[in-house]
């Protein structure tokens, strides 16, 4: 790519003591069968070789602020984004040589959609060549709806149009979980995106992930929730989703995960509050709270498909 040839799209790497994986997100960036992308590494205040690393790539875009977290380095790259459309890439994470061309070339053909994505292989940290799928739904059109009722799309599964992510105000920095979740929302508001049946994105599992923290999550996810319905009820309304039912929903599941880590009896109040109104999985919910009675945390929790975590930190 050539001075004179502005890029079609940017792709945004924050990262933060990232230098044992950067190099890997950086060079599926950079080997793109998209002839015009821009890598652009926002450094968020790294203590490690991190910037070193960036800086040691000459096609890289380097920026560094503050220790910020991730919301607020990816916003940082927005600033500075040249494309008309939009990536994102967590530090550790990496995408197949082909999105980029295959994804552009999905929203050129079908200007209805904001956003496109595609599916994702995952690997766990200790043997990264195992490569494997995670069982989700794949929808496309309006996904508001679905998404209302978790997410299940990775951040680096998209290709977005910069206008609307500009339209919807990047991500909220006052989130440090499920930040990604609450931007696909308010785009999903925003327009329709667009699926694309092939694996071209790689996620990677280890310790440091943030998803590790199961209560918080489930805790954050219902924050959230209850947050995009309070400022978008007449929308949702006029969509036909009724927002009651979809935060009773959240507040069951964090009762759900607060019981399968051994705080029973908070758990159990949270989906009895929640089953005051009715909605989808309400019986199932209601059941699992009688049956953590019965048969005790650990018991519950291998139903649910859980790991039981006591309280005091022993499994």
């Amino acid at each position: 790519m050539t001075k004179t040839t502005p890029p079609t799209v940017s792709v945004i790497i924050p990262a933060y003591n990232s230098e044992k994986y950067l190099s890997k997100a950086i060079e599926s960036v950079l080997a793109q069968t998209c002839p015009a992308v821009e890598c652009i590494v926002v450094d968020d205040g790294s203590l490690d070789g991190t910037g070193r690393i960036a800086q040691s790539y000459p096609e890289v875009t380097y920026i560094r602020q503050e220790n910020s977290e991730r919301s607020a380095a990816r916003n940082n790259g927005l600033r500075h984004a040249s494309g008309r459309y939009l990536s994102f890439l967590d530090a550790d994470d990496a995408i197949a040589p082909e999105k980029i061309a295959a994804q552009l070339e999905f929203l050129e053909r079908n200007a209805d959609c904001q956003a496109v994505y595609s599916k994702v292989l995952f690997f766990r940290d200790q043997s990264p060549e195992a490569l494997f799928p995670l069982e989700r739904i794949t929808p496309a059109g309006d996904l508001l709806e679905k998404l209302l009722y978790g997410n299940f799309i990775t951040v680096h599964a998209l290709l977005i149009r910069k206008a609307a992510v500009d339209a919807i105000g990047g991500f909220d920095v006052s989130l440090s979980q499920n930040e990604d979740w609450d931007f696909f929302l308010r785009l999903a508001l925003y327009g329709r995106f667009g699926f694309i049946d092939e694996f071209h994105a790689y996620c990677r599992m280890h310790a440091a992930n943030t998803s590790r923290d199961e209560i918080g999550m489930h805790e954050s996810k219902w924050q959230v929730a209850r947050r995009f319905l309070d400022a978008h009820r007449q929308e949702l309304r006029e969509k036909g989703i009724d927002p009651e039912p979809v935060s009773a929903f959240h507040q069951a599941d964090l009762g759900k995960a607060l019981i399968a880590n051994g705080r029973g009896a908070e758990g159990r109040r949270q989906i009895l509050s929640a089953a005051r109104q009715r909605f989808s999985g309400r019986g199932k919910y209601l059941a699992y709270a009688l049956l953590s009675c019965l048969l005790g945390p650990k018991l519950c929790a291998r139903l649910g498909g859980g790991a039981y975590r006591d309280p005091g930190g022993r499994q």
